[in-house]
């Protein structure tokens, strides 16, 4: 015989029911947070892609043919910011088959080519920094060339790095800094 006033009658559905209203809710969620996570991971891809373009673009204009020993490549470093990285050399390597240049003029070349990118890389600091949607104001962007000397006897003290940053807070005053 039943119960009139049991409560078996009346719970008996509501603990599944209260489950079922929780895992659905799991799942909303997730689905929300995954497709957040998503569109930040484009929004990276993409500003990583335009760095880089606008790098290899600059230096590529700069020194063509030989002087890009390797393009520029790029990547996100979660609390740092966009890093690109790219492998040059202002000058062709002097040998006996080719048109001889004094030293003084491989100096000078090698002068003004390093000058000019780093004009060029510099104004590309200050346009794109501001600009990137995926990286957060205290981030940074980093362009790093690593540079071949080619003719080490003509020119010494050619540095072998250089590196140029800027922060999102502070696009207008990128850094230089020679090793």
């Amino acid at each position: 015989m039943a119960q009139l006033f049991s409560y078996w009658h009346c719970e008996r559905g509501r603990g599944i029911n209260c489950m079922r209203t929780i895992f659905l809710s799991l799942v909303l969620m997730s689905s929300f947070v995954d497709s957040q996570a998503q569109a930040a991971s484009d929004k990276i891809k993409t500003d990583v892609r335009t760095v880089q373009t606008a790098v290899n673009d600059a230096v590529g204009t700069s020194l063509p043919g030989w002087g890009v020993l390797q393009a520029a490549k790029a990547a996100y470093l979660e609390g740092y910011g966009v890093v690109v990285t790219m492998e040059i050399a202002f000058d062709s390597p002097a040998n006996p088959f080719t048109g001889s240049k004094s030293p003084e003029e491989i100096r000078a070349t090698a002068a003004q080519r390093r000058k000019e990118i780093q004009e060029k890389l510099v104004n590309i600091l200050k346009q794109k920094t501001a600009t990137l949607e995926s990286i957060a104001p205290t981030e940074s962007v980093a362009i790093i060339l690593n540079v071949l000397n080619t003719n080490p006897a003509y020119v010494p003290n050619m540095p072998s790095q250089i590196i140029l940053t800027a922060k999102k807070q502070d696009p207008a005053n990128p850094k230089i800094k020679e090793y």
